[in-house]
């Protein structure tokens, strides 16, 4: 196992680049860090962080996505949009991007801000209510903050979120933390599966892991995959 280390830099054509009316101007901004904020004050343990995700963190996760070419792309836990603007130049190359945000405020805001995706005002619990191919695989993006949840909250977010992937071969899950970088989102995991730390990204408030769930034989899995 290697160090954590910071996210590489990445090839030109990953790069973020937001498209006209995509929630990218000022005003935008300040309503979707504003809404963040009073997210924040209503409920700490379900938004877990005083900031929303930076770009920096944003683009990594991307970078991860694009790693395998899912036919279906999921988000839990997409709060106020960070990563879902983020992961819109995956849209080429996946079938079906869904968007999974249990926070009515949050899901309307999302809603307005990118029209032509599939937002739902679920709980991550009611993955299992998808209307989703048996034999499609999934990436499966996490913003949910597991650490900073309740054990039973969080006890029902990850099952649902293990059953979904543990289905579907070539199915991944994807989540960052803001705990140390060694410290990965859950223990309980499927037999033949291993956690690998993707990135550590320094630059975000505050400092944040991307770590990836994934069969041991994944494409994706690399030499610094830890148990």
């Amino acid at each position: 196992m290697t160090p954590a280390t910071r996210a590489a830099p990445r090839p030109a054509d990953l790069e973020l680049r937001y498209p006209v009316g995509q929630c990218n101007s000022q005003g935008d901004r300040m309503r979707q860090g504003l809404a963040f904020a009073l997210g924040y004050l209503r409920n700490p343990r379900r938004v877990g962080a005083i900031a929303p995700a930076s770009k920096a963190l944003a683009q990594a996760i991307l970078h991860e996505v694009l790693r395998a070419e899912p036919q279906v792309l999921i988000e839990v836990g997409a709060g106020t949009g960070a990563i879902t603007r983020a992961l819109l130049p995956a849209l080429g190359r996946v079938g079906r991007f869904m968007v999974i945000e249990r926070d009515p405020g949050f899901a309307q805001l999302l809603r307005r801000s990118f029209p032509d995706l599939e937002v739902l005002n679920h709980c991550a619990t009611r993955l299992d209510a998808l209307d989703i191919d048996l034999h499609a695989p999934v990436t499966l993006v996490s913003s949910l903050p597991l650490l900073s949840m309740t054990r039973e909250e969080a006890r029902g977010c990850i099952d649902a979120m293990v059953a979904l992937i543990e289905t579907r071969p070539g199915s991944r899950l994807i989540q960052y933390t803001y705990a140390s970088p060694h410290l990965r989102p859950f223990r309980d995991i499927p037999v033949g599966w291993r956690w690998r730390r993707a990135a550590s990204i320094w630059a975000n408030l505050p400092p944040a892991t991307v770590w990836t769930l994934e069969q041991a034989s994944h494409p994706s899995l690399v030499h610094n995959a830890v148990h």
